[in-house]
């Protein structure tokens, strides 16, 4: 009796082992140095792995066609002088919806594309107020862009990746009422962003919908 035990007890260790090897196996191994990023500008955190992005894939802060139209309208606005002269591909637009000086409304964060907006050093950006004012226009701009969790004058600093590795931090002028336009002149540093800061214009954690104006 005591072998018939024996045996069913290997037999049980036994299948747990193979059992055991067959999840390592199944496991999905996630790529070195992985961070976590934010899902969405409200400071939900998911892993990278997941990325945050509704089922289309987009970033939910990109998705929201009342919001898009409202951006259309304004954007056919602000570049009505230009419009006859822009080619289709130059009248694309992305969005995200971003709080970024902590009065619980949304600043509308806006990348333009197309040769007519973009160059070599990067693309126009807009940054509009929540009632649609420009705040900024911002030149030679490559994203991603980090919303940093750091705080200048009560406004969330922005940090860039440059073209040789560093980083470019701007920060909230209070006496211009902006941030530095051309982040190009910024000083660059090597201070990288904290995997927590709210990521926006990342195709592989945090993808914008585009739409046309």
């Amino acid at each position: 009796m005591m072998k018939i035990k024996n045996k069913q007890w290997a037999i049980c260790l036994g299948m747990s082992a193979v059992m055991l090897a067959a999840c390592k196996k199944d496991e999905k191994k996630l790529p070195e140095n992985t961070a976590p990023v934010i899902s969405s500008s409200e400071g939900k955190v998911v892993d990278s792995a997941k990325t945050g992005t509704t089922e289309s894939g987009y970033n939910p802060d990109t998705t929201d066609n009342a919001t898009a139209e409202k951006l259309k309208l304004y954007l056919q606005d602000y570049l009505k002088n230009d419009l006859p002269s822009l080619e289709t591909s130059d009248r694309q637009f992305s969005f995200y919806t971003v709080d970024l000086n902590n009065d619980k409304k949304n600043e509308y964060f806006i990348s333009l594309s197309g040769r007519a907006f973009c160059g070599s050093g990067g693309c126009t950006f807009l940054l509009l107020s929540s009632d649609m004012k420009l705040i900024n226009r911002f030149t030679v701009m490559r994203p991603p862009v980090f919303r940093s969790a750091a705080i200048t004058s009560g406004w969330n600093d922005l940090i860039l990746k440059s073209g040789n590795g560093k980083f470019i931090h701007l920060k909230w002028d209070a006496k211009a009422g902006k941030y530095p336009s051309n982040p190009s002149i910024v000083k660059e540093t090597d201070m990288a962003p904290s995997g927590h800061d709210f990521i926006m214009w990342d195709d592989n954690f945090s993808k914008a919908k585009i739409f046309t104006f």
